[in-house]
């Protein structure tokens, strides 16, 4: 088995947290109890605690996690979600024509936890070698 990243973070409703999951971010539930679900979501392991005292809202923007994803596959996700009430920054283009050109959007789960989701037009002239793995 190769790592996997893990994140697990408090949800106000776990029902309601792991159709999102599955629904708006194409993820697969793994382990599930009361206590919590492991979501699979974009090669990550994301535990959704079942905590609603936990949750922290609003979510201060620094407190974030998120995806890079492939440019054709951000796009195809940007206009699926399109205007979504999940998206609370809509998507820019950035450094538009130069190799460091990303795109990126910000959007919330129903607990209010923050996620970034980007795409780089050339990944190697920003990650280096970690684009080629």
């Amino acid at each position: 088995m190769r790592p996997i990243f893990h994140l697990s973070f408090p949800v106000r409703d776990l029902q309601e947290s792991v159709d999102f999951y599955v629904r708006q971010l194409g993820g697969q539930i793994g382990r599930r109890s009361e206590l919590g679900a492991d979501a699979y979501v974009f090669g990550a392991q994301v535990t959704l605690q079942n905590d609603p005292a936990g949750v922290i809202d609003p979510t201060p923007r620094t407190r974030h996690f998120g995806a890079t994803l492939p440019w054709d596959e951000w796009e195809s996700f940007v206009k699926r979600l399109g205007d979504s009430a999940y998206v609370v920054e809509p998507p820019t283009r950035s450094y538009v024509g130069e190799p460091i050109e990303q795109g990126k959007m910000m959007i919330v789960d129903p607990s209010g936890n923050l996620i970034e989701i980007k795409a780089y037009r050339n990944p190697t002239a920003v990650l280096g070698p970690l684009a080629e793995q």
